[in-house]
């Protein structure tokens, strides 16, 4: 009979954790995604769904902690440092529904780093005209003293004047280098690098080979209380205090 008893309490017990578990789901999806983060309850159910979520479909490219790897341009997602958007969770969201390069019509698509030392750059826009390779260099001198590291003072200049003008540097990284995230082309004046070290090397091989990163898309291969859930898991990992103080 204690044992009936147990088990029926047991049993109580599981249905009303599911209960909750199915209302809170429900609230999730519901709102919007980026005023969850000034919940704590709701974003603290998220995150515990998200992170095995994230550990399953995430971590074999960004790695358990979700720090990245510089070797293979997989960015780092615990900082504050966004390549596509702002950190918004709705950013979030959609980069992990459609993906980065992912051939779905939704995806983030737009900024293609071309291949300067190639004779053709970049076969979808003509306009787009090689480098030479005393050119990259110069770039690549240009974009160390911006970033406050040592350079040669006249290649500098002349990479300067090759960033602003025909090399065409500026459309997309915009004339203070400091990117465009609407697109997806990365700030170079700062030390924050998505390729390698960040080195003459480094830079050399992204500006000469150019760089076309892809993410997956997964609209059609998790649910959209997933997606939302891992999207506040990523949301979480870069901002440490968001589940204490709620923002």
């Amino acid at each position: 009979m204690r044992f009936l008893i147990v088990l029926i309490m047991a049993s109580l017990l599981v249905a009303a954790v599911f209960a909750a578990d199915s209302y809170a789901a429900r609230r999730l999806l519901r709102a919007d995604p980026d005023a969850l983060p000034a919940d704590p309850t709701l974003l603290r159910f998220a995150v515990r769904r998200g992170r095995p979520l994230f550990e399953a479909r995430c971590a074999v490219c960004h790695g358990a902690s979700g720090t990245g790897d510089p070797s293979m341009g997989i960015p780092n997602l615990t900082d504050d440092d966004w390549l596509y958007g702002t950190g918004r969770p709705a950013e979030i969201e959609r980069v992990i529904d459609y993906g980065i390069r992912s051939r779905n019509p939704k995806a983030w698509s737009l900024a293609i780093m071309p291949a300067y030392a190639r004779p053709q750059p970049n076969p979808a826009d003509k306009n787009i005209q090689p480098l030479k390779p005393h050119e990259i260099d110069d770039v690549i001198e240009f974009l160390m003293r911006l970033q406050g590291r040592q350079a040669e003072t006249a290649a500098a200049a002349r990479g300067a004047g090759l960033f602003t003008g025909h090399g065409g540097c500026y459309d997309c990284h915009s004339l203070d280098a400091k990117g465009d995230s609407a697109i997806g082309a990365p700030n170079l004046s700062d030390a924050i690098t998505l390729y390698g070290d960040g080195g003459r090397e480094a830079l050399h091989m992204s500006i000469a080979y150019g760089r076309q990163g892809v993410c997956p898309a997964w609209v059609n291969r998790a649910s959209a209380a997933s997606i939302r859930e891992l999207a506040l898991y990523v949301y979480s990992i870069s901002h440490p205090g968001a589940i204490q103080h709620g923002y």
